[in-house]
């Protein structure tokens, strides 16, 4: 799951793979701001039929956080 992840991440932002790891914060590491976080968001539900609700997404910062809240909601 995590190749995925860094492959739509690269798709959407000009960072490496390398720089994309589980303790990439979004904003921080990434250097994303809240909309390109939310329009993100949008790639990740849209490549993988999942729906994460708008009140969620602020609680999912990092990339690990991703992989864990997505490891549950596609169970």
């Amino acid at each position: 799951m995590l190749t995925l992840i860094k492959k739509i991440i690269m798709e959407f932002a000009d960072v490496d793979e390398d720089s994309i790891t589980e303790q990439s914060s979004f904003m921080g590491d990434l250097h994303l701001t809240s909309y390109d976080v939310v329009c993100l968001i949008g790639k990740f539900e849209e490549n993988l039929g999942v729906e994460i609700p708008d009140r969620e997404i602020r609680d999912i910062t990092t990339v690990g956080e991703l992989l864990d809240y997505l490891g549950k909601k596609m169970k």
